[in-house]
This record gives C-alpha cells, structure tokens and sequence, in this order.
C-alpha cells in the first residue's frame, strides 16, 4: 500500500529550463517503471486485497490538495491572490502528514523490520526513478544543446542528496531538489525508526524525542536522504498506529463532537498557517498547532471520505 501512495502524495515543482528533472520525475513515477519484476505481483495482490474504500478516497484527496496546493504556489508567485494564499494553507496543512498517518495506521511495529520489502519498495524504487530522472535531464540538455556532462554532475549530486528542497544548509552544495521521491527516503527512515522504538519501553518518549531531534537538527545542518524528514515522520506514523491500535476511528463515531473540535483546530492551524513542509522540516511560526491541526485536518478528510463513500458507493464501513 505504500508502494501504490508513495509516487503520488506530490508533485514537484521548479520553472524554466532547469524544471525538466521534475517533470520527467513525474512522469517516470506515474509509468510505475520501477520495480517491474514486482509489477505484476503486486497488481494481482491489490485487486485481490479487501480494501477499506474510503481511506482510498482519502487518498484520492489528498493527492488533489498536492495538485492544488503546488498549483497555487506558482500562481501566487505570478500573480499574488489571496485565494491562492488560502488554497496553499489549506492543502499544505494536512496532505503529507494525511499519507503518513495512514500508512501507520497499517504498520506492525512490534514485528521484525523486513529489510528486503521495505528496501525494495522504497529505496530501490527511489534509486530506479532517480536514475530516470538522470536519463531525462540528459535528453533534454542534448535537445537544448546544452552541457550533458553538467546535467549529468548537478543532478547526480541531487539525486544522492536525496532532499524534496533546496537548502543552503547542505553538507556539500546542491544546486535542485529531488522533488517528489524524497517522500521514498522519508518513508524509509520512518518506518525503519518506528520498529526500533516499538519495542523499546516507553515508546512515546522515543518518537518525542526523535521528531524533536529531526526538528531542531534542520535548522542548523541538512542531512542528505532526508534523513530528518523521516525522523519527524516517524510522529505521524505513530499517531496512525495508536489510531488502528485505540479504535479512534470508532471512538469519533460514537463521540459525534469530536469531528466539530477537530474542525475548529483544523480551521485555526489554516487561518494562522505559518508555513509548512515535511520536506524541509517546516512546521511553520507554530510547530504544536501545525502538528495538531495537521492531525485534525486529517481526521476531517477521512469524516468527509466515509461520507462520499456512503453516499456516493454504498459504503458502510
């Protein structure tokens, strides 16, 4: 399930000439070339998964509110809006922490780490599309006429970097960002760091902690592989598990009001948005609110996708 989110939770972003290592990331994930020797096991093993709809709808919208938010980005550079200001807070709020928690919410931490999946998913998949990217920026350097052996270093250096944004904070210099893919690495460090702390005692304090590191760390030096995203990540994939492990999807079922504070908060983190971007390890002027409303926010999407579900599908989960 993470290998089907992972290509599609953003969309990344740049301008002019030097955009095409984004554009043929994209493209190249959206092909699903990676991992083509489990392409065919893993279409099979979906269509024969019970799924549970509406956390796919929830998806579905979180993947729009990438769309849209990076959309309004580069509209509000051209033409400044407050539509568009609004349309950034609100996406940016809510989608990436929304994937992460969902992914948690299937994690199994207590058990053994499987190194073989969860690289193969992740960071073979990473260094695959990677590797795409490098072939696309050079077929567009040799039809601009420009230098390959140049694209082939400044893109090499970014792909081994591994970072969803520009920083000058990196250990060596790193002319672009990665873009999309960097959610593979993050992913991975996450995952990998959350089946640590399970079985340490006092888990909480462990994910605390780590987010906390992850956190302070970035505003002082960036890590290559997103290393630090991941650390911070590992919070959201807690909350998802602690979500599946307590039944919080029951308990707000039975508990009506809680969706209404869940919208209040959600609604205060967006009029107050500082900023926000796991890439970077941006979480705004309020880092609590932005962790908190992101969890509201989520919450709300998946209240709204078990609505749609129901009306629109016949649902009754």
């Amino acid at each position: 399930m993470v290998f089907k989110v992972s290509f599609a939770s953003a969309i990344p972003l740049g301008a002019g000439s030097h955009n095409c290592g984004y554009v043929f990331c994209w493209v190249f994930s959206s092909l699903r070339l990676p991992v083509l020797a489990d392409m065919f096991a893993t279409v099979i093993g979906l269509w024969r998964m019970q799924r549970i709809r509406f956390f796919d709808i929830a998806k579905g919208i979180a993947i729009l509110a990438v769309i849209l938010g990076h959309s309004a980005i580069e509209a509000n550079l051209c033409i400044p809006h407050r539509a568009a200001q609004v349309a950034i807070s609100l996406c940016f709020s809510f989608h990436m922490p929304l994937f992460f928690i969902l992914a948690g919410y299937f994690m199994h931490p207590e058990r053994a780490f499987r190194w073989v999946k969860e690289s193969r998913q992740l960071l073979c998949t990473y260094a695959v599309t990677a590797l795409c990217v490098l072939v696309g920026v050079t077929c567009m350097a040799t039809l601009h006429h420009e230098s390959r052996a140049l694209a082939l270093q400044t893109w090499g250096m970014t792909a081994l970097y591994g970072n969803g944004d520009v920083s000058n904070l990196t250990l060596w210099p790193v002319g672009f960002r990665i873009g999309a893919i960097w959610f593979l690495l993050a992913m991975f460090w996450a995952r990998l760091l959350l089946h640590i702390f399970a079985k340490l005692p006092h888990t909480v304090f462990w994910v605390a902690a780590c987010f906390v590191f992850g956190y302070i760390s970035s505003r002082y030096v960036c890590l290559p592989w997103s290393v630090q995203s991941g650390m911070c990540a590992v919070a959201f994939l807690y909350l998802g598990y602690l979500a599946k492990k307590y039944d919080v999807l029951g308990r707000v079922k039975r508990i009506p009001y809680i969706w209404v504070a869940a919208l209040l908060i959600w609604i205060i983190d967006v009029v107050s948005f500082g900023g926000m971007s796991m890439a970077m390890n941006d979480y705004g002027l309020h880092p609590v609110l932005a962790v908190a409303g992101s969890m509201a926010g989520t919450l709300c999407v998946i209240g709204v996708s078990q609505l749609l579900d129901h009306m629109f599908l016949g649902g009754a989960q």
